[in-house]
């Protein structure tokens, strides 16, 4: 009788022991999901896509949509921004959707954080166009005014698109001065010193080279063209 009793308190013992634990991990997963909660707006509760922009697929079709997540109306939460077709549209609904030029969505889409520093994101893209040149543009858009806004652009080879696989020793010139000068493969505009955006760009005379521009008021104000980076050709 003493035996029995003695494995009865024994199990009941455990029993509050692992009640007790999993009450003190839930509470701490509640105060987790409350910590993020608050982080989050309530319609950012699902999160699509957060994979690093490394991992995203250069192919083309319906099921390489773009996601990503920023505070694009400067209101210190964040709010996702997806890619359809024919635009691009905030989970907010307050955010005015981009209307895309065509319905063939685009290449990529970044979230290049505060260029300005205004407190709002940034976001760069390159629309996919119908034509069979490889000539394209990237594109700078800001949200300001309950619009989005572009800030500026510039033209580009179609392979100068971050994670674009590179299959010609031209193709591959611009992604090999990037890693060779320890810039992001994965972004389009480089760095920001001393206000002052640094992106590659094709000159004027055909050839690469670092483009600075100078963001003011929301305008892409002060551009000029510094270090050629491609060598002349003979």
């Amino acid at each position: 009788m003493k035996k029995t009793f003695f494995f009865i308190f024994i199990f009941c013992a455990i029993s509050l022991f692992n009640s007790n634990k999993l009450m003190a991990q839930e509470i701490k997963t509640n105060q987790n999901n409350k910590e993020k909660e608050e982080k989050l707006k309530p319609w950012t509760d699902i999160i699509k896509n957060n994979a690093d922009p490394a991992s995203w697929k250069w192919d083309k079709d319906e099921y390489s949509r773009f996601t990503i997540r920023g505070d694009w109306d400067g209101d210190g939460f964040d709010e996702m921004l997806y890619e359809s077709a024919t635009k691009l549209f905030s989970d907010n609904d307050a955010i005015t959707p981009l209307e895309l030029p065509g319905n063939l969505g685009v290449f990529f889409l970044i979230n290049e954080g505060d260029l300005d520093g205004d407190g709002t994101d940034e976001i760069s893209f390159m629309s996919v166009n119908r034509d069979y040149s490889n000539l394209n543009v990237i594109r700078v858009w800001t949200y300001t005014g309950n619009r989005w806004k572009e800030l500026f652009q510039l033209p580009v080879h179609i392979w100068d698109c971050p994670n674009y696989n590179p299959k010609t020793p031209e193709e591959s010139f611009t992604h090999q001065w990037k890693r060779k000068n320890k810039y992001s493969l994965n972004k389009v505009v480089l760095k920001k010193h001393d206000g002052i955006i640094d992106v590659i760009g094709i000159n004027p005379d055909g050839r690469y080279a670092i483009e600075e521009i100078k963001i003011i008021r929301k305008i892409a104000a002060k551009r000029k063209w510094g270090m050629i980076i491609q060598p002349e050709e003979d």
